[in-house]
C-alpha cells in the first residue's frame, strides 16, 4: 500500500513540476519575462521565521512577529534576558526573541521581547502610528497587544522597548477581546478603531477593538456559519484541526471598507457587504467560481486602488487562487482569478487565469497600482506540511490591462517561501520577503518520520524583490525632495517638491499620485492594505535645469487633493509616491492622514 502512495505522489509532483516548466517556456513572452526584476539579500539569518510582518512609519523598519509556543529560536537578547513564564507549552524559560524589528536597508535588527502567544494573529496601524495587533493562540487568544512609534528603531531611545499588552483604561486589567481571536482579519474602520472579523473559536462573530459603550459585545454572524465547510476532526483533539478534509475555507476571511462606509467581507467563495454600524447585512453578492479561497485553501486578495477620477466612488476586488482539494499535499492548486466591482448595482466575477497554479501567494499592491504576487507553492493547502512544489517565481498583475494580457512573469527567486511566509511594500518600492515555516517547531533538518518532498526548514533568511521600475527611457524614478508637510487633514492640499530626469518634452510626461497603506502581512493576506490616487489641484509647475551631478532634471511642484472622507481615508499613515511613466519614486514620503 505505501509502495502505491508513493508512486500517487511521485506522479503528481511530476506533473505539477512539467506543468511549471511548460508555463515558463510556451507564454507568449514568458522567456524575456522570467528576467525582469531584481532581488538582493537582506539578511542571511534573522534569527526568527516571519509569520507575520508590517512597515514602519516614517521609520521605514519592519516589525517581523511570529509564535511564543514554538521553542527556541535563533535570536537571543544581548543582555540575556528571558521569557519566564507558567503557560508556555514548550519552554518555561525562553531566552530565544520572537520578535524583532529589522532595517531593510541595512539588514541591522533588535529583537522584541512579546510575552503572550500571538500564533496567526491579526492588526493594523492605527491613527497615532503604533501597531495594535490582535488575538493569537493558547494564552494569547483573547489578548490584544500594541508596539509604540518610539520602538521602531533599530537603535531606540529606551533601552527597553518592547511589545505591550494594552490594559483598560486607567487600570492594569487587560483589555480582552470578547472571543479568541485565531485567523481573524481586521479593519481600520474611519473613527481609527477596527473591527475585527471570524476566526478559530470566535463563535462565528466580529467586535470592535478598542470597544466603546455601545458595542461591548461581539455579533454574531450568520455569514461566517454559513460559509464553514464542514470538519471531520475533532478540535479537542487535534488544536490544527484546519488542515483536516473539507474545512473550514473562511478562516482569515478578506475585508475591505468600501467608499460608502460599509465592509466587503469575503469567505470560503461567498461575499457580502456590511453594515458594520447598524449590524446588517445590506446585499449579497455572486458566488465566486471554482474553489474555495480562505483558509486553509490559501487564495490572497487585493482592493484595487480607490480613483479621484470617479470621485472614489467604485471598488474592484480581486481574488487569486487556492487550493482545490484540502486533503491532498500533492493536489495542483487553482489558477483562477476572479475580479469583480463590488460597489456597481449587479455586480459580477470576471474570470481569468493567472500562468502559474499557486496557493498562499501574497499579493502586494505597487505604487504604480499594479500588484505583485509572490511566495507560495503550486500544490496541496496552508498548514504544516501540507503543499508542496514551491512557486519561485513572482506575477506582475496589471489591471489596467486588457483581459488575457494582465500577467507577466517577473525574475524567480532561489528561495521556497511556503507556509507561514510574509511580503511588505517598502519605501523604495520593492517588496521584502521573509518567513517561511511548515514546522511546528524551527526545524532545519528533515526529521526521519516525514516524507522528504513535503519537508521545507525553516526559513530564517530576508530577501527583497525590486519590480523592474528603472525604465530609463521613461526618464527613471522621481525624487521627492519635499512636502510643506506631513500631518494632513482630510480635505486640504498637500503640496509635494520633487525632480526628474529630462525624458523629452516635458509637457508630455504623464504623473500619477498614490498612497499607499502598511498592512499587516500573514497567511497569504495582507490586512489593512489600501490604495488611493490623488488628484493634481491646478497645473503641475515645471522647470528645467541641472542637478548636483550635471544631469538634465525637470524641477516641479504639485498641490495634491487629499479625500475629503476618512471612509476613503482612515486616519493613519500612508507612503506617499510620484508615479512619472509608469516609475514610482525612489523612495516614498510618510503622510500622516488626520481628521
Amino acid at each position: 500500500m505505501g509502495g502505491v502512495m508513493d508512486s500517487r505522489r511521485w506522479s503528481s509532483l511530476v506533473l505539477v513540476t512539467l506543468v511549471l516548466a511548460t508555463l515558463q517556456s510556451e507564454l507568449p513572452g514568458a522567456g524575456a519575462a522570467v528576467s525582469l526584476g531584481t532581488w538582493r539579500i537582506v539578511k542571511e539569518n534573522a534569527g526568527v521565521s516571519s509569520m507575520h510582518a508590517i512597515v514602519t512609519p516614517v521609520e521605514g523598519s519592519v516589525v517581523i512577529l511570529d509564535h511564543t509556543n514554538s521553542g527556541p529560536t535563533n535570536l537571543t537578547f544581548p543582555d540575556g534576558r528571558c521569557r519566564v513564564t507558567t503557560y508556555d507549552k514548550i519552554l518555561k524559560n525562553d531566552c530565544g526573541a520572537h520578535s524583532l524589528v529589522l532595517d531593510p536597508e541595512t539588514g541591522a535588527l533588535r529583537p522584541l521581547m512579546v510575552w503572550t502567544d500571538p500564533f496567526c494573529s491579526s492588526g493594523n496601524i492605527v491613527a497615532d502610528g503604533s501597531i495594535q495587533q490582535t488575538g493569537g493562540d493558547f494564552e494569547g487568544a483573547k489578548l490584544t497587544r500594541s508596539l509604540s512609534p518610539d520602538c521602531y528603531a533599530v537603535e531606540p531611545i529606551n533601552k527597553y522597548c518592547d511589545w505591550q499588552e494594552n490594559k483598560v483604561a486607567n487600570s492594569s486589567t487587560p483589555l480582552y477581546l470578547k472571543w479568541q481571536r485565531w485567523y481573524s482579519t481586521n479593519v481600520l474602520l474611519p473613527d481609527g478603531r477596527q473591527i475585527v472579523f471570524g476566526g478559530k473559536n470566535s463563535k462565528d462573530t466580529c467586535e470592535f477593538t478598542p470597544p466603546s459603550a455601545t458595542n461591548q459585545r461581539a455579533r454574531t454572524m450568520a455569514f461566517l456559519t454559513m460559509t464553514t465547510d464542514s470538519l471531520t476532526c475533532d478540535t479537542t483533539t487535534n488544536p490544527y484541526c484546519a488542515v483536516s478534509k473539507n474545512g473550514p475555507n473562511n478562516w482569515y476571511p478578506y475585508a475591505y471598507l468600501l467608499p460608502n462606509d460599509m465592509i466587503y467581507l469575503f469567505a470560503n467563495r461567498d461575499s457580502i457587504m456590511y453594515d458594520y454600524k447598524k449590524d446588517v447585512v445590506v446585499r449579497n453578492y455572486p458566488k465566486i467560481p471554482g474553489n474555495p479561497r480562505n483558509y486553509p485553501s490559501g487564495g490572497s486578495s487585493v482592493m484595487l486602488p480607490l480613483k479621484w477620477e470617479d470621485g472614489y466612488a467604485s471598488a474592484e476586488v480581486v481574488i487569486c487562487g487556492g487550493a482545490t482539494n484540502t486533503s491532498n499535499a500533492y493536489a495542483l492548486g487553482s489558477t483562477s482569478c476572479g475580479r469583480m466591482k463590488v460597489t456597481d448595482p449587479a455586480p459580477e466575477w470576471i474570470m481569468e487565469d493567472m500562468p502559474i497554479p499557486r496557493i498562499m501567494g501574497e499579493m502586494v499592491m505597487l505604487p504604480d497600482g499594479s500588484a505583485i504576487i509572490i511566495n507560495g507553492a503550486m500544490a496541496g493547502f496552508q498548514g504544516f506540511k501540507t503543499a508542496t512544489v514551491p512557486v519561485l517565481t513572482p506575477v506582475l498583475y496589471s489591471p489596467d490591462k486588457a483581459l488575457g494580457l494582465r500577467f507577466t512573469l517577473m525574475k524567480p527567486s532561489v528561495i521556497p517561501r511556503m507556509y507561514h511566509s510574509t511580503a511588505n511594500l517598502l519605501t523604495d518600492g520593492s517588496v521584502m520577503i521573509a518567513g517561511s515555516n511548515t514546522n511546528q517547531y524551527y526545524t532545519f533538518r528533515k526529521p526521519a518520520n516525514v516524507v522528504s518532498k513535503v519537508f521545507f526548514p525553516t526559513e530564517l533568511s530576508v530577501e527583497a524583490f525590486l519590480p523592474p521600475y528603472n525604465l530609463l527611457s521613461l526618464g527613471g524614478r522621481p525624487t521627492i525632495t519635499s512636502v510643506d508637510r506631513t500631518v494632513v487633514k482630510l480635505g486640504s492640499l498637500l503640496q509635494v517638491v520633487f525632480n526628474d530626469r529630462t525624458s523629452g518634452p516635458a509637457s508630455a510626461d504623464k504623473f500619477m499620485f498614490t498612497m499607499n497603506s502598511s498592512p499587516w502581512s500573514t497567511h497569504s493576506y495582507s490586512q489593512g492594505q489600501r490604495m488611493v490616487t490623488l488628484k493634481v489641484s491646478g497645473r503641475i509647475s515645471s522647470s528645467y535645469g541641472v542637478d548636483a551631478n550635471g544631469t538634465p532634471t525637470n524641477f516641479r511642484q504639485a498641490a495634491l487633493a487629499i479625500p475629503r472622507y476618512s471612509k476613503i481615508l482612515p486616519p493613519t499613515y500612508y507612503m506617499l509616491w510620484v508615479v512619472k511613466n509608469g516609475n514610482p519614486s525612489n523612495k516614498c514620503t510618510w503622510i500622516q492622514i488626520t481628521f
